[in-house]
This record gives structure tokens, C-alpha cells and sequence, in this order.
């Protein structure tokens, strides 16, 4: 099995762990709709089905590592290599947000959820960009280049959306509980950095299939 052939199994892996993710946090907004107004989507977790929010997030970890073991070699520039150490973090950040919970007690594991939180929300943008940027120099080209650079601007623009939703529910002072603005804002956000991690899986796959019949 050659080395194309390898980041091409990492890829289409990643890619069903990726639509597995999006498809878990679908299946929860019906199987516990009380969390889907005032809540984040990390607190499905809390609930009777919150092993699958659990398991969601480890999946989507693992997903993001193979992503990043199938870029590596075509991540060439030093933001490109620093993007993948990121997208790396991101990864074990996930699984780290699906083994700890966001509870209040005891206070070590939900301190660990929220700091891996903080890495996957704001770190992602910043690494698709790198990712992104890299991808575009690369020789020979990546396929889906112009495909990642839309997908790095739409999950910026779930981060925006998010951190709008938040400054404006501080700014009226109904922060407990979170209003439906913030609770969509965080599932627009998660879903825009799975579009991305989808579009680079595809892209690695379509690339290296376009090598392999040349």
C-alpha cells in the first residue's frame, strides 16, 4: 500500500467521522429537544442521550487527526506546518470535550471542557486559514483550494456570528438563560467547521485520486 493510498483511507475516514458528527447532533435535537433553546451543543452531554454528544465529539477528534496525518505532507510553508500542529490540537481538544463533560463538579472536568472549547472555537478559524493558505501554493495543486478558501470564510463567519450573538445577549443582560439567538449562533459555528473539515477530507481524496489516474 503506497503512501497516496494511505492519505487517501485517512481522508474518506475522516470524511464519515465528520458526517457521523453532524448526523449525532441532528439525531439530538430531536432525542433531547430541551437542550436545543438556551443551551450550547456541548450540553447535550448533560442529558439522558449525552453519550452520544460524547461520542460525537471523540469521533470528530479522531477524524480531525487523520485530516491532519493525511495533509502532512503537502502542508509545505511554515504557516502550513503551523496549521497542522493546530489542526492536530484541535483534534485531541475534541476528544478531550467528549471524555470530560461540562460539569460543575468536579471543578477539574469541566475546566478541562471549557479550555478544550475555547481551543476548537478559536483556534479552528485561525488554523483553516493557515491550512488554507498553504494548500493554495501547493505544487501540484490541490483540487479543492478555492473549495477551502469559501469554507475558511463561512467558518469565520460562525465565529463572528457566535461572538456577536454573545456580546449582544451581554450587552441586554439575559445571560442565564442563553437566548435561542445564542443557542443557534453555537450550532451554526460547529456545523461551518465541519464544512471545512468535510471540504479538506474531499479535497485530499479528490487529489490524491487525480495523482493515482494521471
Amino acid at each position: 500500500m503506497n503512501n497516496g493510498t494511505v492519505q487517501w483511507i485517512a481522508a474518506r475516514f475522516s470524511l464519515g467521522l465528520s458526517i457521523a458528527f453532524v448526523a449525532l447532533l441532528m439525531a439530538l435535537h430531536f432525542l433531547e429537544p430541551e437542550f436545543n433553546s438556551g443551551h450550547l451543543v456541548s450540553e447535550y452531554q448533560l442529558g439522558n442521550y449525552g453519550f452520544l454528544m460524547s461520542l460525537a465529539f471523540c469521533l470528530v477528534g479522531v477524524g480531525v487527526v487523520l485530516l491532519a496525518l493525511s495533509l502532512g505532507q503537502r502542508l509545505r510553508t511554515r504557516g502550513g506546518r503551523v496549521g497542522w500542529w493546530g489542526l492536530l490540537v484541535i483534534g485531541v481538544a475534541f476528544a478531550i470535550a467528549g471524555v470530560f463533560p461540562p460539569v460543575h463538579t468536579p471543578v477539574l472536568i469541566g475546566y478541562l471542557h471549557g479550555i478544550s472549547g475555547l481551543v476548537v472555537i478559536f483556534g479552528s478559524p485561525i488554523t483553516f486559514s493557515l491550512i488554507g493558505r498553504s494548500l493554495a501554493r501547493n505544487q501540484p495543486p490541490f483540487l479543492s483550494s478555492r473549495r477551502l478558501q469559501w469554507a475558511t470564510l463561512v467558518a469565520w463567519a460562525g465565529l463572528f456570528a457566535f461572538l456577536t450573538s454573545l456580546v449582544v445577549t451581554s450587552l441586554t443582560g439575559h445571560m442565564t438563560p442563553l437566548p435561542l439567538g445564542v443557542s443557534l449562533a453555537n450550532r451554526f459555528l460547529i456545523v461551518t467547521y465541519c464544512i471545512w473539515f468535510m471540504a479538506a477530507e474531499g479535497g485530499v481524496a479528490a487529489t490524491v485520486t487525480h495523482a493515482q489516474n494521471s
